[in-house]
Order: C-alpha cells, then sequence, then structure tokens
C-alpha cells in the first residue's frame, strides 16, 4: 500500500526506562522542491518584458506607416508595375493572418519565449533587408517573410505578458499597452516615414526600425519569462508531432490566407 504522506526517519533510544523516538522528515522530491525554489521575475524585469514586446510592436507598426506614406517613392524609385503597386504594404498583413494561428498552436507546444526571441531577430534583420532591395520582388518577398516573424511575435506576446503578470491591474494595463504600442507605431511610421523619405530618403526608415528591433534583442533574453518546465528537443519534436493537429492548423491557414487575400 502506498503511503500518501512524505516518508520518516525514526530511530529509538532507551534512557533510564523511558523510550524517546527521534523523528526526521526526509527531503521532499525535487519536483516539489523546484516549485519551492520558483521565484518570480522581480518588478523591473516585468516592467521591461512589456517594454519589450511593446517596442516591437511599435517598429512593426511604424515599418507599415512607412511603407504607406513612402509608396509613392518606393513605386518610382523600384519601377513596381501598377498591377503590384500595393502588394509591398499588403502582403505582410496576408501573411500575418495566414500563419497566426499555426504559430500560436507550436508556442503552445514549445513554449512562447523561443519562438518570440526568433521573431524579434527575423523582424529587425527583414526589416534591414528591406532597406537594401533592388527590385519590387525582393521588395514584396521580404514584407511577406516579415508577416511571418509579426506573426512569431503577435501569438506569443501575450502569453508572455500574462506570465510576467498573473492578473491583477498591472495584467489588464500590460495588455492595453500592448494595443496602444501598435496604433503609435503606425502614426509614427507616418509622420516620420513622411520626414525621411521627402529628406535622406525612405531606406533609411527601414534602417532606422530594423535597427532599434534589433536593439530590442538582448532586453528580451534577460526579461522575457523563462519556462518553469523546460523540455528537451527531442521532447519537442515529439510533441510537434503528436500535440498539434497539423492538418486543420494547415487548413485554418489555407482558409485565412484566402480570407485575406479577397480582403486585400
Amino acid at each position: 500500500m502506498v503511503c500518501p504522506y512524505p516518508k520518516v526517519a525514526s530511530s529509538t533510544t532507551e534512557d533510564k526506562g523511558e523510550t524517546r523516538i527521534a523523528i526526521a522528515e526526509l527531503p521532499l522530491s525535487s519536483k516539489d522542491a523546484s516549485n519551492d525554489a520558483l521565484i518570480l521575475p522581480s518588478r523591473l524585469q516585468r516592467a521591461t518584458t512589456v517594454f519589450q514586446l511593446c517596442g516591437v510592436n511599435f517598429t512593426s507598426s511604424a515599418s507599415n506607416g512607412l511603407i504607406v506614406i513612402g509608396l509613392p517613392r518606393l513605386t518610382a524609385d523600384l519601377n513596381i508595375p501598377q498591377s503590384l503597386a500595393f502588394w509591398p504594404s499588403s502582403v505582410q498583413g496576408l501573411s500575418t493572418a495566414s500563419t497566426l494561428l499555426l504559430l500560436g498552436a507550436v508556442a503552445d507546444v514549445v513554449g512562447p519565449r523561443s519562438l518570440n526571441l526568433a521573431g524579434c531577430v527575423a523582424n529587425g534583420l527583414l526589416m534591414l533587408s528591406c532597406g537594401f532591395v533592388k527590385s519590387a520582388q525582393e521588395l514584396i518577398i521580404f514584407r511577406a517573410l516579415q508577416g511571418v516573424a509579426v506573426a512569431l511575435h503577435l501569438s506569443t506576446s501575450v502569453a508572455l505578458t500574462g506570465k510576467a503578470y498573473p492578473s491583477g491591474k498591472s495584467r489588464n494595463v500590460s495588455f492595453a499597452c500592448l494595443g496602444v504600442s501598435q496604433l503609435l507605431g503606425f502614426s509614427f511610421g507616418l509622420v516620420v516615414g513622411g520626414a525621411l523619405t521627402g529628406t535622406v530618403g525612405w531606406r533609411s526608415g527601414w534602417y532606422l526600425y530594423g535597427g532599434t528591433t534589433l536593439v530590442l534583442l538582448p532586453v528580451g533574453i534577460w526579461s522575457l519569462p523563462r519556462s518553469t518546465s523546460p523540455t528537451s528537443f527531442l521532447d519537442s519534436v515529439v510533441s510537434l508531432r503528436c500535440k498539434i493537429d497539423w492538418v486543420g492548423a494547415f487548413l485554418a491557414t489555407a482558409f485565412m490566407a484566402s480570407l485575406s487575400y479577397l480582403l486585400a
């Protein structure tokens, strides 16, 4: 019969007709010890987490504002055909909407931290790449890949914010900051992007936003909450294969891609 209580070690000693029993409780299991030793992130780390997530939101939305305000100059400099004139601005949203559900399912299995950092790196590098393009095809491809990088960030930012602030007013304020940062970033991109396009050129805007995103990477490495139950690479691969309905995920992705394409 399995005893539900912790095992004890006892020893008896006899002294002048008296029997004394010394009972010592054995150490808890490693799992219990790890739970007891769990340290919540500090207030500075939690605030920095929200700052980093909002910063990536801000720069991503600012790049959208830049390409909207600089579209006439872009089409002239890159000789973009009239039939493809709006693709640089719309393809990013198309790829984001198409991959958001699939990457969210992957984040639930692998963990949001690693995917968010990967999205931060990819987003920054792709924005820098947009500043070096020589043709319309290159710009459209980089913008489509940037949409996937943005989906990596958006599908994990809410989960990371929830880990930083489990409940309460601070959590609600953090979620509000995530939404406001997108609006502020787009407005900032329109104003600053217009100024840069009319002076030093539209390429400088991509360098600015891409470089700022990469600067936020070490901030995220330090502040983003880590998983309390880390798994090995092999376990993650097995979980990805068994815990995700890949057929349903790809069908949902195809549906969202078709819907976004029709509405674009």
